[in-house]
């Protein structure tokens, strides 16, 4: 899952603001295809990778990683059909794996991968499957807003799955997928305390993150994400 890293490398090599000693070196290219290929290497024979045990096969750590791989490749405009064949291959397990809990932040991920993948692959063979997992996500949402980890409501991963939903819809409008996200986005609203900190460990994760990406999308055309 530390290859996910190739991402921040990549942002770090794309991204032209003062006194920014990484921009457009080469060498930095060099790492983030080399992270790429390394998690090729390291992934088991049927693209999937471990998190913290060997043979665990963690769906999240295989999506979080694949994405981050996908991003950066697209980022770099990196030309590779070793990597190429890995994301497909990590892809193809992906769309098949089910896993034990129900974490829609990792479903959402999938869901976003896939769309990705299918897009710059030129495919359609995972169709289905990504139709098949976006309805298990909006089929996870809570009345009031909140997004199903384990057993009940968690703000930090509840971002997670607001800034995929939201990178999902920008590819591929849905009226009902607009409609998950406001909710999603005012419900999120309850969970910042008068200081500004968010989450805690009242939640069902007790995570403290914050994923910003969704709140900007979803801004564009609900500016009230953005208070």
């Amino acid at each position: 899952m530390a290859q996910e890293f190739v991402w921040p490398l990549a942002l770090a090599y794309n991204t032209h603001v003062p006194d920014n000693p990484f921009y457009q070196q080469p060498v930095i290219r060099d790492w983030v295809e080399a992270g790429i290929l390394y998690a090729a290497k390291s992934a088991h024979p049927d693209g999937s990778c471990d998190d913290y045990f060997p043979y665990e096969r963690a769906g999240g750590a295989a999506a979080f990683s694949l994405l981050a791989c996908i991003e950066s490749y697209n980022q770099m405009g990196l030309n590779n059909p070793i990597a190429l064949q890995f994301f497909e291959k990590r892809a193809d397990w992906l769309a098949h794996h089910n896993e034990s809990g129900r974490l829609t932040n990792h479903q959402a991920l999938i869901v976003l991968c896939l769309e990705l993948l299918s897009k710059l692959l030129q495919t359609f063979k995972w169709d289905k499957s990504r139709v098949q997992r976006l309805e298990r996500v909006l089929s996870w949402q809570n009345p009031e807003g909140w997004f199903q980890e384990y057993e009940g409501c968690d703000p930090g991963y509840h971002t997670l799955t607001i800034s995929c939903l939201a990178r999902i819809y920008q590819l591929r409008p849905d009226p009902r997928l607009k409609d998950a996200l406001i909710k999603a986005v005012e419900l999120a609203a309850e969970f910042v305390h008068p200081d500004g900190s968010y989450g805690g460990e009242y939640t069902s994760r007790n995570t403290y993150n914050f994923f910003p990406h969704g709140f900007e999308l979803v801004g564009q055309w609900m500016p009230e994400a953005l208070e």
